[in-house]
């Protein structure tokens, strides 16, 4: 099967591994993409992290335990409903972002090397490996993100709602990390050079990458913003800046993609095609 628009945008194989780092959406884009991928055959689809997640909604299967066992439980099973969330244990209930008094329970992933394990058995992979309390942008800190080595692509994203917000830490995970890397002073408004400088830096965006791995800038959020030209703009100014050859960054993909959406909407792609 051909796959969903975010398959053929992302450009991900069957029995590949990605993993979603940054901020702004990585949650909503691996559910979004694992559904992608179920619907295409490829099962079973795998979601899983190496940092600490929300419990999927009650119609996605859960299954919780130590690797090897839950790769007994993976092989042993018939046909999934949809694609499967993999966790280590429950941690308890902690608040929504963006929505504190309502809470939802946290899961806790697994070590890189833990993974390893799903590989041969996954149709697809999908790792969220890192964190960033609900905001839209961040720059990682030491021991982050915390990418497997044989990932086959790494999906950087940011929320387009940060641009034009002020650095600090009321918009942007670890702020000063953010300043540090990008250039950018404390306080002022953030803008598409300053992403496309936060994807370019070695402890930016696409930080602990594996030098195999295929990277692509994921902009989230497009419907944010008004109109289609004022988007092609963004993504060309950090294509220019953070994409190859002079970057790491293989695409930039701007999309909108919120949680409950029925699917994503893709709005432009550099380069095309």
């Amino acid at each position: 099967m051909s796959g969903g628009p975010l398959l053929r945008a992302l450009g991900l194989r069957p029995g590949q591994a990605a993993a979603a780092v940054g901020a702004g959406g990585k949650t909503s884009l691996l559910e979004a993409l694992a559904a992608e991928c179920h619907a295409a055959g490829w099962r079973p689809a795998v979601f899983t992290t190496t940092t600490k997640v929300f419990a999927p909604g009650e119609r996605s299967p859960l299954l919780l335990g130590e690797a090897p066992s839950l790769a007994q439980a993976l092989g042993g099973f018939g046909e999934f409903p949809g694609h499967v969330t993999l966790a280590r244990c429950r941690l308890g209930e902690a608040p929504v972002p963006g929505a504190p008094a309502r809470e939802r329970m946290k899961l806790e992933g697994f070590a890189p090397e833990a993974l390893e394990v799903f590989r041969g058995l996954a149709g697809a992979l999908l790792i969220e490996a890192d964190g960033a309390r609900g905001l839209s942008a961040k720059a990682p800190g030491p021991g982050e993100p915390v990418i497997p080595p044989w990932t086959d692509a790494v999906f950087g994203v940011v929320g387009l709602p940060i641009l034009g917000a002020p650095l600090d830490e009321a918009h942007v995970f670890r702020p000063e990390a953010f300043a540090r890397v990008t250039g950018l002073p404390p306080g002022s408004p953030i803008t598409p050079e300053a992403i496309g400088r936060l994807a370019l830096h070695p402890e930016g965006l696409f930080k602990g990458a594996p030098a195999r791995a295929r990277r692509l800038i994921v902009l989230n959020q497009a419907d944010a913003f008004g109109d289609l030209e004022n988007i092609e703009k963004i993504a060309n100014i950090l294509w220019n800046i953070a994409g190859a050859p002079r970057g790491q960054a293989e695409g930039v993909i701007c999309l909108s993609l919120r949680p409950g959406q029925p699917e994503p909407r893709i709005h432009h792609r550099m380069p095309a095609g």
